[in-house]
């Protein structure tokens, strides 16, 4: 049985996932990007019920997140753990112009999105699989 902290939270990153496919698809880069960091550290953070068998910690950074899972035994793919690193990013210059040195709106374009929400979407499964099996 999966605990109810983990359903929340798992809950909120599907969500997040969806924000950011609607954003995708109405052009609006920026927002998809910054739900694209939300559902991988929402998604983690799940992870720490289950992995580390405590709350996760009032951390924002995808990579660090994903530096303490991983020592307790939780490792995507080589590749989605380098991907993950430029999630980072999207949880302050999506948001605030001081960050993204301008308007959020102009600092993520199509092809940045895009592969924010792929590897959220990934990331997520991923995380889906691991929480299936460890329940």
């Amino acid at each position: 049985m999966i605990r109810r902290e983990v359903s929340l939270w798992i809950g909120a990153a599907r969500g997040d996932l969806l924000d950011a496919e609607d954003a995708l698809e109405r052009g609006r880069w920026f927002r998809t990007a910054f739900f694209a960091q939300q559902t991988v550290e929402k998604a983690f953070k799940a992870l720490f019920f289950v992995a580390k068998r405590g709350e996760p910690p009032k951390i924002r950074a995808v990579t660090e997140l994903y530096a303490i899972l991983k020592e307790s035994g939780f490792a995507p793919s080589p590749e989605l753990e380098e991907q993950s690193r430029v999630l980072n990013k999207y949880y302050t210059v999506t948001r605030y112009p001081d960050a993204a040195n301008g308007l959020p709106s102009e600092s993520v374009d199509r092809v940045e999105a895009e592969r924010a929400y792929n590897l959220a979407r990934r990331v997520l499964e991923h995380v889906e699989r691991y929480v299936e099996q460890g329940s």
